[in-house]
């Protein structure tokens, strides 16, 4: 029996908190308010991508403008389990409106699928042909969402967010993953 498993792509979270304010008792039973922390905090799944979060904050980026650019060294560093070839979701905060924002970067069916598609010629669903073959694929929702909150939320151009990348030399600046890189070698898909 051959065991299929489907790629799903999963945009990792990231967590700002810049700016939380949280509620606190102080020693007197009185309430009290935390101070404002004074700097950013940044969680990614991978060293290199983090870092590349505060390279754009120290440029004058907001936070997602780093958002931005630590999903887009996640796609060079972790391309198996993150990347532009897949979606994702955004939960945002803005912060100086109190507003929370969800952006839905999932993939999408092209526009010529339909559920005809997926019929035998007896019109029973075949649902191998929305898993293998062309009629499979779906096009990617992640670099419009990254175009998205780069032009409606972030500071700097998405180009600036997104220069590290295309400036550094992959060999040495994103080391690619042992576990990924074995499979490469040996052919495992």
């Amino acid at each position: 029996m051959t065991c299929r498993i489907l790629p799903r792509l999963l945009l990792a979270l990231f967590l700002f908190f810049p700016a939380a304010i949280l509620p606190a008792s102080a020693a007197d039973g009185s309430a009290a308010l935390a101070q404002r922390p004074g700097q950013a905090a940044i969680a990614s799944g991978h060293t290199l991508a983090t870092d590349a979060g505060f390279e754009i904050l120290d440029k004058g980026g907001n936070a997602f403008d780093a958002a931005v650019a630590v999903s887009a060294a996640l796609s060079v560093v972790e391309p198996i389990s993150s990347g532009l070839g897949g979606g994702g979701f955004f939960l945002l905060h803005q912060a100086d409106g109190d507003r929370d924002v969800f952006v839905d970067a999932r993939e999408a069916a092209p526009a010529a699928a339909s559920m005809d598609r997926y019929r035998t010629a007896d019109g029973k669903l075949d649902s191998s042909l929305a898993e293998d073959g062309p009629w499979a694929a779906a096009i990617p929702g992640l670099p419009a969402a990254l175009v998205h909150v780069a032009g409606k939320y972030g500071r700097l151009p998405l180009a600036q967010s997104l220069q590290r990348r295309r400036s550094a030399r992959p060999a040495t600046a994103f080391p690619s993953m042992r576990g990924w890189s074995a499979a490469m070698r040996s052919g495992a898909r």
